[in-house]
């Protein structure tokens, strides 16, 4: 295969030479190591696009489907749709192929480049229409990645010029840029024989679902090569500017020293003692900047002069604070009893605790007193753990465990002021890891937690605490144990929520199958006088028997007319059935789980001889009943049913939301409704489940805009409840339900955002105030 231009992949039949990575033995072992990376980070990040994208093409093509205005129409999209469901289990592993393949072959060569005559004119040949519109169609979404995505772009197009070994890629030459995954894109669904308005419909969505955030893919591969040493102090301009520092080979990316003025970038896994390594200038700003906003708090909340006792006091050294901190890690952190409840034990009582240790070490029992920059750190400190204190429960598992990360996050802070500024410190990195999958997968509301997830974390948590030393090799190490078992969790999810998701769809198709025979049906019965059990058996079983038939078949099949005959010759008092009647009921009926006995003894009565048949035969009444009380074809029993989030007020109050749920909209609920049908697949929700404001974290899985259904699922992709579109538009206008803005920065990003606002709002600076911890 060769890279070609933009838009233009060539077809799939026969004409494509895909190369794996593990084919091109001339690559570099660093280079291959480096693309087996990156294609692996962006396969994760692409193919979930990808699901999503087909996702919503097969919702736009059930849409236009109800929208044909004509059979042939409507044909002709139900054949795209089907076409679809066929081969996108191809198109992904498709995708990523062609992409490995674009990286296999990145070998810059600028000296054939240049001894190539330049092309002013494009060869001239004969296309075909669907190819040309194909064409176009990819090369303006490409051409507007472009432009959305200049700067990451840029930025890439140095490093894998780097690995190339040859001048800075162009975006139409980056393996990963849009032109090449849009023409990965034409290579993968060309195995979709759907028609050209649907295949450009495709392409559409796949511009807004997938490229529109693909932001997210250049920034993620770009930090990526930069944890990797290629090109790590790049400086670009405002727009797209000259850049500071010259490509460099993947040989001595590592060894070239950084550009004048420019931050250094410590590598992950640096040792936790810093007196090897300069102190960043930028990070001493930072914190100074914190301990002036944090000197301005002090002031406003206790503006009195230190005491005169003071001088005499003995200051404790770093080593002194180390030391005993040291002891204290290795010390159980027992929860306190305060007022008869249990207290877990903040930084405050840890402070209390830390001097207490150090008056043993006092010369001539001075009182000990820390130095005004280690008093600081403990006050930021705290207040860090303050703010992630108020996202958990107190009685929670993540709380304890967050109590014993105390001890080694202070130690690390008062050694490195780096915590407080540089975000992909491992320290950092690993609290916020904890707090967060605490707060997401183990501290829910209601349910059960993870018993091997939070064994996983306790072990974590205490090889902190049993092991630290100063080194941050150990934080790198856990993270990367905490991250491994976690993306397994993620997958397993993932599988789950597709499960479920494929059950509703499968739920919402039997409804919509069940409703156009119960339509048939009715048309036959009305105005019939038909006895009980024969109008009970089509009205339910049989109904069941035509929709799954409608479902397996289709409408327009001999066995769905045969069996619409069934209904006929049974409303007609065809009793004396044939035997053709007889093993269409008797074959029908076996299908929707009757047993054989039944069947037999409901043929008996209305097919069989015996006793007039008439609605005084007690037997007929039982079978009547009977059918009645069995459970339909795809309903759940009543105990299997889902937990459903209770609103505020308890079984009353959802016995009332129910009645109200034929209550027609107001205004604003309509306005609610509407933009619901906007939402992605994806959207998390909170779900108020009491009086005191307990809410629940619940992910929008999928909806149907025909049968108005929603299904809900839970952090581990398990179903929560099922509910309609129109009683989440009425529990969102009043505030029962909210829609949880996408969190674009960790949990410890937030807390410091949170922490520089209280302390400016205590000093006076505007909020405009360009500080920012992280």
């Amino acid at each position: 295969m060769q890279l070609t231009e933009p838009g233009s992949a060539p077809r799939p039949d026969g004409e494509v030479r895909l190369v794996a990575l593990s084919a091109r033995p001339t690559l570099p072992p660093r280079v291959r190591s480096l693309l087996e990376g990156v294609l692996a980070l962006a396969g994760g990040l692409l193919e979930r696009s990808l699901a999503l994208t087909l996702n919503e093409h097969e919702q736009q093509l059930f849409k236009l489907a109800e929208k044909a205005h004509s059979s042939n129409e409507q044909h002709a999209v139900f054949e795209s749709l089907r076409e679809v469901k066929r081969g996108r289990a191809d198109v992904a592993p498709r995708f990523m192929l062609f992409l490995e393949s674009a990286l296999a072959q990145l070998d810059g060569k600028p000296e054939a480049a240049a001894s190539a005559p330049p092309r002013r004119f494009q060869e001239l040949a004969l296309v075909e229409t669907r190819d040309l519109e194909e064409h176009i169609a990819l090369q303006e979404i490409s051409a507007k990645a472009e432009i959305r995505h200049s700067q990451a772009l840029y930025a890439l197009g140095h490093r894998f010029g780097v690995m190339a070994g040859a001048p800075a890629l162009d975006a139409e030459r980056l393996p990963l840029g849009p032109q090449q995954i849009c023409a990965a894109l034409r290579y993968a669904t060309a195995c979709l024989g759907i028609a050209l308005e649907h295949r450009l419909l495709l392409y559409r969505q796949f511009d807004r679902v997938a490229l529109a955030e693909a932001g997210a893919l250049f920034s993620a591969v770009n930090d990526y090569l930069i944890e990797k040493r290629i090109l790590p102090h790049l400086q670009l301009a405002p727009g797209r500017g000259s850049v500071a520092t010259p490509p460099q080979s993947p040989a001595n990316a590592a060894n070239t020293p950084p550009p004048a003025g420019a931050r250094p970038a410590p590598p992950r896994g640096a040792s936790g003692s810093r007196t090897a390594q300069p102190e960043d200038t930028r990070d001493s700003e930072l914190f100074h900047t914190l301990r002036e906003l944090l000197a301005g708090r002090r002031q406003h909340l206790a503006p009195v002069p230190a005491a005169a006792g003071t001088l005499s006091s003995y200051v404790a050294t770093g080593e002194d604070l180390q030391a005993v901190l040291g002891s204290l890690q290795a010390r159980p952190a027992a929860p306190m009893i305060l007022g008869g409840r249990v207290v877990q034990r903040n930084i405050a009582h840890l402070r209390q605790d830390l001097l207490n240790q150090l008056r043993q070490f006092t010369p001539d029992g001075r009182p000990p007193r820390l130095t005004e920059v280690d008093a600081d750190t403990l006050d930021l400190v705290g207040m860090l753990f303050d703010f992630i204190a108020k996202d958990v429960r107190p009685t929670g598992a993540t709380q304890s465990l967050l109590t014993k990360l105390q001890v080694p996050v202070l130690r690390v802070a008062l050694r490195d002021k780096s915590f407080f500024t540089r975000r992909g410190h491992p320290a950092r990195q690993l609290l916020n890891a904890i707090a967060e999958t605490g707060q997401y997968w183990i501290d829910e509301t209601e349910g059960e937690a993870d018993r091997v997830l939070v064994e996983k974390m306790q072990l974590v948590v205490d090889r902190v605490s049993n092991e630290f030393d100063g080194r941050d090799e150990l934080f790198d190490e856990l993270l990367t144990d905490l991250s491994r078992h976690m993306g397994t969790l993620a997958r397993k999810a993932e599988v789950s929520e597709r499960r479920h998701v494929d059950a509703a769809k499968g739920r919402e198709r039997l409804d919509i199958a069940r409703e156009r025979a119960t339509q048939a049906v009715a048309a036959r019965l009305q105005d019939k006088k038909v006895n009980r059990l024969v109008r009970s058996l089509l009205e339910q079983a049989w109904t069941d028997v035509l929709a799954l038939t409608i479902l397996r078949q289709g409408e327009e099949s001999e066995v769905y007319r045969r069996r619409l005959g069934v209904v006929e010759q049974l409303v007609a008092g065809q009793e004396t059935g044939s035997p053709a009647l007889r093993h269409d009921i008797e074959q029908g009926l076996g299908q929707v789980g009757f047993h054989a006995e039944e069947v037999q003894e409901m043929l008996q009565q209305i097919l069989g001889g015996g006793p007039p048949r008439d609605d005084s035969s007690a037997t007929r009444t039982e079978l009547a009943l009977k059918l009645k009380s069995k459970t339909r074809l795809g309903e759940e029993p009543a105990a299997e049913a889902p937990p459903v989030a209770s609103a505020i007020g308890g079984p009353a109050a959802g016995a009332a939301e129910a009645a109200a749920e034929t209550a027609p909209l107001s205004a604003e609920e309509r306005q609610m409704l509407e933009r619901l049908k906007t939402l992605p697949y994806g959207t998390w929700f909170e779900f108020v489940l009491n009086q005191q404001g307990d809410t629940v974290r619940r992910k929008l899985s999928w909806f149907s805009t025909l049968t108005g259904r929603c299904l809900f699922v839970n952090q581990r992709g398990a179903r929560t409840e099922e509910r309609s579109m129109q009683q989440l538009a009425r529990d969102l206008v009043r505030k029962q339900v909210r829609i949880v803005s996408e969190e674009r920065e960790s949990l410890i990003d937030r807390a410091w955002h949170a922490i520089v606002g209280t302390l400016r709002n205590f000093a006076g600076k505007p909020p405009a105030a360009q500080t920012d911890a992280g």
